[in-house]
């Protein structure tokens, strides 16, 4: 059985249109069309509902897909274990890594890395922490290192490597940013009830550091006044700058922060976990287990 084939076919799942799976996958639309019209006559049925340029997967199509994903992890599971035993370490592990911090933390990890295990080829992907951990679950990426809230999927495995704390970014010039106090662990902190009626700037609406956000004003009883969903923290900062809003941000970020903001902890010092996700039921390699043991050491060092 061709495993290329199956792996197509998968992306095609994933990307529910073959256009985008085939610019994913550097082949052509036309190749790729025919491989699943062969294999949809190889099996007597469809695979997936053509709609327009949304394609559907069929109950069949579900079925070979989840077979085949299988197939593919115990591949991988195989020549995982077959490399460590013969201490080889040629394997390929593909990561999804989550956050502004992605960058930073990838550029720091991979010299480190490739030094230990030169022969080992590590696949990037940037993304949100819930489309990782969704791909970790269905197989397509071996290892998430991302930033999440409390919640987990009772499937993968979590391994905590540090708390990364959420801080209030506001304008020094706001009357609001001078009434903070001093607490037990000696930090500057504010009460956020005090901004109920300041506009936020808030993140992504699938990010993690937006569903933290989001627990904080719950907790505090009151709905912010939401003046921009904003994707990046450099636009967010540029707001508060100009004391066109706060916003919440994490305070491990390395971005310069603007003249004129101030970064203030939250009486509450609510928490997301750096964690470095994986399958329960698959074998994690020699390599991987190094590359989880690189994030943890960064995370410590740039809390």
């Amino acid at each position: 059985m061709d495993l290329r084939r199956i792996e197509n076919i998968i992306r095609i799942a994933e990307e529910k249109n073959i256009t985008r799976a085939a610019d994913k996958l550097f082949i052509s639309q036309p190749a790729l069309n025919l491989q699943l019209l062969n294999l949809e006559k190889e099996l007597g049925t469809k695979l997936f509902y053509r709609r327009g340029n949304e394609w559907a997967i069929t109950e069949a199509g579900r079925i070979y897909v989840d077979t085949a994903r299988k197939m593919i992890a115990m591949k991988k599971d195989c020549y995982s274990r077959i490399s460590d035993i013969a201490k080889l370490h040629n394997e390929e592990i593909a990561v999804g890594a989550a956050g502004v911090e992605a960058d930073y933390m990838m550029t720091s990890l991979y010299k480190k890395f490739h030094r230990q295990h030169p022969t080992v080829k590590l696949q990037l992907n940037l993304m949100k922490g819930l489309k990782a951990q969704e791909l970790v679950k269905n197989g397509t990426i071996d290892l998430g290192i991302i930033l999440m809230g409390d919640k987990q999927n009772y499937r993968l495995h979590y391994e905590f490597l540090a708390d990364v704390e959420i801080m209030l970014a506001v304008a020094s010039s706001n009357p609001l940013a001078s009434e903070t106090i001093i607490d037990e662990s000696g930090d500057e902190v504010i009460d956020i009830r005090r901004f109920r009626d300041v506009p936020f700037c808030l993140g992504a609406k699938d990010s993690t550091e937006r569903m933290v956000s989001e627990q904080v004003f719950e907790e505090a009883g009151f709905e912010p006044d939401t003046y921009m969903d904003a994707e990046g923290i450099n636009y967010q900062l540029a707001l508060v700058a100009a004391d066109e809003c706060a916003a919440l941000i994490s305070a491990s970020h390395h971005t310069t922060i603007p003249k004129g903001v101030k970064l203030i902890h939250l009486s509450t010092h609510p928490m997301m976990h750096a964690v470095a996700v994986y399958r329960k039921d698959r074998y994690t390699s020699e390599p991987m287990l190094d590359l989880i043991e690189l994030a943890r050491d960064y995370w410590t060092r740039v809390k």
